[in-house]
Parts: structure tokens; C-alpha cells; sequence
């Protein structure tokens, strides 16, 4: 018995093994080339999902290639990228851990399946070789191999040495009886029929028309995307450009897609400075603001100011354009003008126009508000200086932190009851001097009703009660990219929605401050009382601990006009009378803020003896990823472990940068009063954006993240002679610089020329002034705002000024639409996501609405609008 069973088992074996030689291709192992790409490919695979899944481990998001590129190719990129390599490690390893395991068993089981397919096809054959009615050419067609060589005598002659004794048995082991003139029986046969009806080609047919039909029916997206693995998505590293003048005809073809809201029975007249708002076709009020020569307008007009120049300023026909977006100079010899050029296509009014903006809502004809106005009108507000504070990934909710927020509650969350009283005494300590900055309260009390003495070592401030400036409650960052969100506080505009800092490589289509204080100095007389401070020349310098060659920083800072730079070169090469302590590297990028102090001070010291104003930009640092503070810096914990599928380690290093980010502060607003520039200082205060943490959301940081928590930022006009007000608006960093200018002008702190120039250029920008009442809406127009998620192509986030609903869309990436309810749903907790618009809007009209689903209609169209739009206005040539 047994030897019969192994004998059935010795022809199994066999005739399976026969049938794969015969079914599959014999495989050699390759050798050389083949095998050298082999290699390649399966080390490049393995460094790349090690690579992912790395990515995905610290953020919860999916890595891009592409950027990827972009960050190997910058030198202070790589650091950023190296900074996390040990997750990238452990995930090789465990790659290769999973591996080894599993090898055996994965080898087993696609040995099995292939032995399996081959019992299959081996089946089939011996049904069709003794079915009725075939024919002996038929059998041996399907049997033969791929020489030809394999006839039916063969295969029997196969059985027979399979099994002498067994002539009968089948594949499975099974004894089979046949009659001598070869008939099956009729269990055998109706086995067998079932295959001999159904040829391999239609098999095969059968399986490539329904993949053919799946992938024609299934919808784009996410199906693309998911179905492709490594490594074809590293490709991408290698994707060319997009062509310039197909870009640019295609942007010059972009029509506003709500044609009611700019008729013409919605125009306005000019009147005063507001040079009217007639958007649309080509008509009398857009031909009066291009043939108009402001009297302001130096002869030549500076840098930022060619738009109001007709020398430089003109209908630029692609035709002048090189195929890299440069203009052609006329006067060059052709010799020296050789690149290709764009076809002959014409790019209309490719300068922006407030005029024929059909976006902009201005609020400049509005009274200033109540409590500014009486102070505006004393006389009491006098702005010498400027000084623009951006703040790294600062939240809104964080300055200050006040207890009983969503962010405080989520802390105390982390902590066991008996532990929370102790843990909210420390919290009260954390944020002071935003309390004095912003003059919100942390309101921080024990269970019992005792109030905290939330005291601060670093600033002692003198302002009166009831004054100190305008906080805006409610402000969204214009992108979670930092240089983005400088380029809207800085120069008033919208940053493009392309991935990195492209805008460095062209010109902003706005002037920005310190292009506009080079005006007021270029029209300052010689001869003019220098006494008088409002006479006196601006003087614009930049501090920053930490380098600004990342992405192309230091390129935008010079085009933005900041023409004296102090940052990590500076800090190494230029002695300064700092402590020693200070110039020690914290990250990646550089050195804490303290290291700035020694050259802040001489700066400004400098300054008043030169009887010179100050425009004093500095960006903050250390609260940016992967928040370290000094060694010095006594760290402390404020996040507990109570939740324990959820480490709160990276919330408690940000919470402990936040600490140190507003003691300095508090040192640098001590400076200015002990310099004695404070009583004259305008002092901005601004979020560059927010920071997520898995506390917030599944994903971590801004990359590819349009969570709320990312975009809610400060915004804080400090000035000790300005009553305190707070004010509610959904308003974003561009309005910065038009309120810069209002203030400017109606407290009196420029002279008659620079401040009617003041006066009219306000009346450009896009963003609204934060010293006058906010127009949510006008005319049937909602007063939108836009959120471009890091890295800048691919997401955008929408909002308006009139209604609590956000969107987060997708401009490039293959990602779902998400829909919320700000006032409902705060925290973003219950999003509505959809694949496509209109399932989103039929399930937002089911659940919020008409007038929700509506607001959604609308919010795509524009923001779809606008992307081109930027790109059209900054002229974008893609750079990388």
C-alpha cells in the first residue's frame, strides 16, 4: 500500500514537473548586464520603500519624489532630510528582518501555486488528448512544446514510466478504469468536458478584456495612484518641465467662472484714491489706471515699481519671451539672443490691476475704528520704526496659551487627575509675554479659584491698561510653506501654488515694504529737515539665527529690498559681542535667537545716531522641527503619558521651544525699551503657520497636511500708544502691508509726499486694512482666502470671510476633497471627504444644505481660478 502511494506521489511529481517544462519557459539565471540591473533595480527599491515607509512613520503622509529631488539638490535641504535618517534605518531593517522570515514561506507558497497552475494546464491536456472526438493533430498541438517536438506516445510513454504498475492512475492519485479502445468513463468524461470546451486563448481573452474594462470604468482617482508601486513612482525625480508658452497661453486663457458677480451694473467709480473696480473686458476705467503716471513715481522707477512705469511696463507678447520665461532685451544682437522663443501669442494686461481684480474687496472707504480714530487724531501714535516679527510655526491658540482652550485641554487630557492642578500651574508659566503682546489673558486658575502669577523674568512691561495695539482673532496663514507666508507678509500678495519658493525667480507683482520705504527715500530732498523724523531716510536690515540659503531664501530677500542681512554666515564670520553660549548650533539649520542679540542692539544703536528710521525684520527659528533649545535652557515637561497608544514627545520638545520662543521675545521687547525705541516702534507680530501634531490629526507637520491646525496663526499690531482691540476677522498676512500704510499715514508719521504715495498705494493691494471695520462680503462678492499646503503644488485650502466652511482640494495631487464646519467642528474632527466635487457637494447639500452646497460650488470654481491666476501675475517659469 505504501509503495503504491509513493508511486502515485513519484508520478504526480512528474507529470507536474512535465508540465511546467512544457507550460513555462525554462528560466536561467541572468548574468552580466541583466543581472547588474537586476541588482540595481532591487537595491534602488529597497532604499526607496525603506525611504517611505520612514516618511510615512514621523508624518502619516505619503513621500513625493519630486520634492524629494528638490531637497537632495539644495545642501541645507539634505540636512533637513537627514535629520530624520534613523526612521528611514529602522525601516530598512525591518524590511530585511520581514524578509529573511518569510522568505522560506513565500518561496513554498509560489512554488506551490506555480506546481498547482501546472496540474491545472496538465489536466486540461490529458482531457482534451482523450476526449470524444479529438483529433490527434489537436492533441499534439496542445501538447507539444515549444519545439514541437512532444507527441501523444510520449506522454504516455511518460504515465507508463511514472507508473508501470498503475497504467490507469490519474494526476491526483485516483485509479481511473479505461476501456481497451481508450474511452473514458463517464465520471471521467464529465470531469474533463468542462475543460474541453474551454481553449487557453479564451481564458486569457477572457482575463484581458475584463482588465481592459476595469481600468476604462474605474474612476481615476485614487484607483491610478494606488495601483502603481515602486519603483515606477521614482520616476517622477525625472519629469520634465512643463512647456513655458503652452503654460502661458494656457494661463492667458483663464476666464473668471462667476460672470454675474462682475457685471456691469456691479461697477464702481473711482473716487478719491480708489481707482474704481470695472473687472472683464478691456474698458474706460482699466484704460485710465494703465495710462495713469502716479505723481509720486520717481524717473527711473525703482525696483517693484515698473507696473506704474510705461518704460518698463507693457503688453508683453510671448513672442519676447525665451522659452525659460526671460524676457528678450530688444537691444541685444542676435548673436547674443540666441535661445528659442515662444510663438507669436499675446499675454494681455500681464500686470495686476486693482481694478480689474474681480476679488478684491476694499474696506479703505470705511471710518478707522472708534478707539484708533481718537488716538489717531491726538497725535499720540508716532511710528519711527517698523519692526515685523515672523514667527516659525507658531499656532494661534499658543500666543498665549489660555487655559480651556482646545490645545490646553488636549495637555491636560495627557495627564492622570491628580496630576493636572500641578501640570496647569507650569502651563500658566509658559507664554507671558505673548499675554503682554496680544493682551489676552491666559486667564489661568486653580480648582479652588486661585489665580497663577504668570510672572516674566524677561520683560518689564510699562504700558498703561487698556492700550497696546490690534490682535486679530481668527487670522489664517496664506500658506504653510514659511518663505510663502513671508513673501504675503512682506510684499502684500498671495504666494504662486507651485511646489518650493519659485517667487525667488521672478518679481513680485506687488512692491513690497522695504521697496516702498526705498521709494519714500528716493523722493526725500536733500534739503528737507532732518529734525523732523517723518524726513528722515528708512533704513531696512533682516536678523535671522539661522541660514537663508535653504530654498532660495537669500535670492528673495534681496528682490524683496532687505538690503543688509544678518543670519547663520553672518553669525560666522562677523565678530559680535554675544555670549559664547549662544553661537552653539541647535538644528539643522543654525543657531538660537539670542545669538542675534549683540547685532540687534548695535544695529539699532547705529541707527539713532545716524538719525535713520528702522524697517527691523526678524524671523524666529527654534520653534521649527525638531524643536531643540540651548543646552543651557532649563527644558521641563509639560505633556503627559496617559494615553499610552499615543506618544505626546514631540508636543511636549514643540511646547518647550514655545517657552523659549516667548522669553525671547520678552528679551527682545526689553531691548527695544531700554534702547528707548519702544514708545515709537510699530512691532508686527506674525504666525509663518501652524505645526500638527498626531494629538491633532493622523498626520504630523504641514507637509501635504491642510489640517486647520496648520493655518491658524497670530497676527498682533503692537504699539504702546494704540488702545488694545481685538479684532475679529477670517483675514490672512496680505493684509499686513495695507494696514502697515494706513497706519502710516492717518497717525501722521510720514511727510506730505510719501504719504499721499502711502495713500494711493494702499488703494492696490488685495488684502483689507485691520484698522477699519472688515467687509465680509459686497455685492453678492465673499471676501475668500486662500491656504497653500506645503510644498505648494499640490493642495489648497479655501475659505471666506462670510461663512464658517473650509475646503482642503487637491490642484496636482491625487488626494480626496474635505469638507468642514469651523464653528461646528473646530478641531476638524469630522471632516466630509469625497473623490470628486460633486459627490462632496450632493453629500454637503444632504447634510448642511443648499446654501452650504453652494458656498462649495463656488469655492472650487474660484480657487481653481486664482491658482492660475497667481501663476499668470508672478509670470511663472518652472525652475526645478
Amino acid at each position: 500500500m505504501r509503495s503504491q502511494t509513493a508511486v502515485k506521489e513519484r508520478a504526480r511529481t512528474f507529470l507536474a514537473s512535465r508540465a511546467t517544462d512544457r507550460l513555462l519557459p525554462r528560466v536561467r539565471f541572468p548574468t552580466g548586464l541583466p543581472l547588474a540591473v537586476l541588482i540595481s533595480n532591487s537595491i534602488v527599491t529597497f532604499g526607496a520603500a525603506s525611504a517611505q515607509l520612514g516618511f510615512f512613520y514621523k508624518t502619516g503622509g505619503e513621500m513625493e519624489w519630486a520634492a524629494a529631488r528638490t531637497f537632495a539638490s539644495d545642501a541645507d535641504g539634505m540636512q533637513v532630510l537627514m535629520s530624520e535618517s534613523w526612521s528611514v534605518l529602522a525601516s530598512g531593517i525591518g524590511i530585511l528582518l520581514v524578509a529573511w522570515v518569510s522568505k522560506f514561506t513565500l518561496y513554498r507558497q509560489a512554488g506551490n501555486f506555480l506546481v498547482a497552475c501546472a496540474k491545472m494546464s496538465q489536466r486540461v491536456m490529458i482531457c482534451i488528448a482523450v476526449g470524444i472526438g479529438l483529433k490527434k493533430e489537436g492533441y499534439r498541438d496542445l501538447e507539444s512544446s515549444s519545439d514541437g517536438s512532444t507527441d501523444q506516445s510520449s506522454y504516455r510513454d511518460s504515465l507508463s514510466e511514472a507508473d508501470p504498475r498503475s497504467e490507469g492512475s490519474s494526476i491526483h492519485g485516483e485509479e481511473e478504469k479505461s476501456e481497451e479502445d481508450g474511452n473514458t468513463s463517464p465520471d471521467r468524461m464529465a470531469t474533463c468536458c468542462c475543460y474541453c470546451f474551454l481553449p487557453s486563448w479564451v481564458v486569457v481573452g477572457a482575463v484581458l478584456i475584463f482588465t481592459v474594462i476595469t481600468l476604462a470604468v474605474r474612476p481615476a482617482k485614487p484607483y491610478n495612484h494606488m495601483s502603481t508601486t515602486l519603483p515606477l513612482p521614482l520616476l517622477d525625480v525625472f519629469k520634465a518641465k512643463p512647456d513655458f508658452c503652452a503654460e502661458q497661453t494656457r494661463l492667458t486663457e483663464n476666464e473668471w467662472p462667476l460672470p454675474a458677480l462682475v457685471e456691469k451694473a456691479n461697477w464702481k467709480m473711482p473716487k478719491g484714491n480708489f481707482k474704481g473696480w470695472a473687472p472683464g473686458a478691456n474698458n474706460r476705467l482699466i484704460s485710465q489706471y494703465w495710462e495713469r503716471i502716479p505723481d509720486w513715481l520717481p524717473d527711473p522707477a525703482p525696483s517693484g515699481f515698473h507696473r506704474w512705469d510705461p518704460s518698463q511696463r507693457h503688453n508683453v507678447s510671448v513672442i519676447d519671451l525665451h522659452f525659460d520665461g526671460t524676457e528678450v532685451d530688444p537691444s541685444q544682437d542676435i548673436e547674443d539672443s540666441e535661445k528659442p522663443r515662444c510663438p507669436d501669442t499675446v499675454v494681455q494686461d500681464d500686470d495686476y490691476s486693482p481694478v480689474d481684480d474681480p476679488l478684491r474687496i476694499s474696506n479703505l472707504d470705511h471710518d478707522i475704528l472708534q478707539p484708533l480714530r481718537q488716538a489717531m487724531k491726538r497725535r499720540r501714535v508716532k511710528i519711527k520704526h517698523i519692526a515685523l516679527i515672523q514667527m516659525e510655526s507658531l499656532r494661534e491658540e499658543l500666543f498665549p496659551l489660555q487655559q480651556g482652550s482646545d490645545i490646553h485641554k488636549i495637555i491636560m487630557e495627557s495627564h492622570d487627575k491628580k496630576d493636572q492642578e500641578r501640570f496647569n500651574e507650569r502651563l500658566s508659566h509658559m507664554t507671558p509675554n505673548s499675554e503682554r503682546i496680544t493682551g489676552k489673558l491666559g486667564n489661568f486658575a486653580a480648582v479652588n479659584g486661585t489665580t497663577y502669577d504668570p510672572n516674566s523674568q524677561e520683560w518689564d512691561d510699562k504700558t498703561k491698561p487698556g492700550m497696546g495695539g490690534i490682535n486679530v482673532v481668527g487670522a489664517l496663514t496664506g500658506s504653510s510653506v514659511s518663505m510663502k507666508s513671508v513673501v504675503g507678509s512682506h510684499c502684500g500678495v498671495w504666494p504662486m501654488p507651485v511646489d518650493f519658493l519659485d517667487e525667488a525667480e521672478t518679481q513680485s507683482y506687488q512692491p513690497c515694504i522695504p521697496q516702498i520705504l526705498g521709494l519714500f527715500n528716493k523722493n526725500r530732498k536733500k534739503s528737507s529737515n532732518q529734525k523732523d523724523f517723518r524726513n528722515q531716510p528708512w533704513n531696512p536690515v533682516f536678523f535671522q539665527a539661522v541660514t537663508d540659503y535653504y530654498d532660495r531664501q537669500n535670492v528673495l530677500n534681496e528682490k524683496m529690498g532687505l538690503t543688509h542681512i544678518y543670519a547663520k554666515y553672518q553669525l560666522e564670520n562677523d565678530p559680535s559681542p554675544h555670549p559664547e553660549d549662544d553661537i552653539v548650533p541647535i538644528n539643522y539649520f543654525g543657531y538660537p535667537e539670542t545669538a542675534l542679540k549683540g547685532y540687534m542692539r548695535g544695529y539699532i544703536i547705529d541707527a539713532i545716531k545716524s538719525n535713520e528710521r528702522l524697517f527691523f525684520s526678524h524671523f524666529t527659528s527654534t520653534t521649527h522641527h525638531p524643536w531643540e533649545v540651548p543646552k543651557w535652557w532649563n527644558t521641563t515637561r509639560y505633556t503627559g503619558s496617559r494615553n499610552r497608544m499615543l506618544n505626546h514627545e514631540a508636543l511636549n520638545k514643540y511646547l518647550n521651544t514655545i517657552r523659549w520662543h516667548d522669553a525671547w521675545l520678552g528679551e527682545m521687547m526689553q531691548m527695544f525699551d531700554d534702547l528707548e525705541i519702544s514708545d515709537e516702534t510699530l512691532v508686527i507680530f506674525v504666525g509663518d503657520h501652524g505645526q500638527a501634531f498626531k494629538e491633532d490629526t493622523s498626520m504630523t507637520g504641514t507637509y501635504e497636511n491642510g489640517h486647520i491646525s496648520n493655518f491658524r496663526v497670530p497676527i498682533t499690531f503692537r504699539h504702546p500708544h494704540l488702545p488694545r482691540v481685538q479684532y475679529k476677522a477670517n483675514a490672512t498676512s496680505i493684509s499686513i502691508l495695507p494696514t502697515i500704510l494706513d497706519l502710516l499715514v492717518n497717525s501722521g508719521s510720514l511727510n506730505d509726499l510719501d504719504a499721499a504715495a502711502a495713500s494711493d498705494l494702499a488703494n492696490d493691494y488685495e488684502g483689507q486694512s485691520l484698522i477699519r471695520p472688515y467687509k465680509v462680503s459686497e455685492n453678492g462678492r465673499r471676501a475668500w482666502n486662500f491656504g497653500i499646503v506645503n510644498s505648494g503644488g499640490g493642495m489648497l485650502t479655501v475659505t471666506s470671510a462670510d461663512a464658517p466652511w473650509r475646503l482642503v482640494m487637491p490642484l496636482e495631487k491625487d488626494i480626496e476633497y474635505a469638507f468642514t464646519d469651523l464653528e461646528h467642528d473646530p478641531l476638524e474632527l469630522r471632516p466630509m471627504r469625497q473623490w470628486t466635487i460633486q459627490k462632496l457637494i450632493r453629500d454637503v447639500s444632504r447634510k448642511y444644505g443648499a446654501e452650504a452646497a453652494n458656498w462649495l460650488d463656488e469655492a472650487e470654481l474660484v480657487a481653481n481660478w486664482w491658482g492660475q491666476e497667481r501663476k499668470r501675475l508672478w509670470k511663472y517659469a518652472p525652475s526645478k
